[in-house]
């Protein structure tokens, strides 16, 4: 379904997470994605479940800096985290698109401290974070 085109991460999802942890700080690409979603998300009138060709695109592509890895210190896996409002407005949470099966690629974060597990995959997966000395909180 969807990629991470930067090839950084295995998952999308994951992907997702990571860049749903860099909202709220001073990210490389805060203000494209601020762009974005003025451009696309704010403007979006469509009432149904699906994602903005745009914004996935944005997202499959968008690259992260060492600097914004470096800035990560806590993952959420949550269904209400604000990146998916931003692909796909009307999202409720029950669809499985966002859903992730690999969390890959962590070792690009040297900071990660802490992952906070409520859903979105399979519970086995923090084992991974676990084994690498993360703290996981359930």
């Amino acid at each position: 379904m969807f990629k991470d085109l930067s090839g950084m991460f295995e998952d999308f999802g994951f992907k997702l997470v990571v860049i749903d942890s860099l909202l709220e700080k001073e990210a490389s690409f805060a203000k494209e994605l601020e762009e974005m979603k003025e451009k696309y998300v704010d403007t979006y009138e469509k009432y149904d479940f699906e994602c903005i060709p745009e914004m996935v695109e944005y997202f499959e592509n968008l690259k992260l800096t060492n600097e914004d890895l470096a800035k990560v210190e806590k993952l959420m896996f949550e269904g209400g985290n604000d990146i998916y409002f931003l692909l796909m407005p009307y999202w409720d949470g029950e669809s499985d698109e966002f859903d992730i099966k690999s969390v890959k690629g962590f070792e690009h974060l040297p900071n990660l401290k802490t992952v906070i597990y409520v859903s979105m995959c399979d519970k086995e997966l923090m084992d991974e974070f676990e084994q690498a000395g993360i703290e996981v909180e359930y």
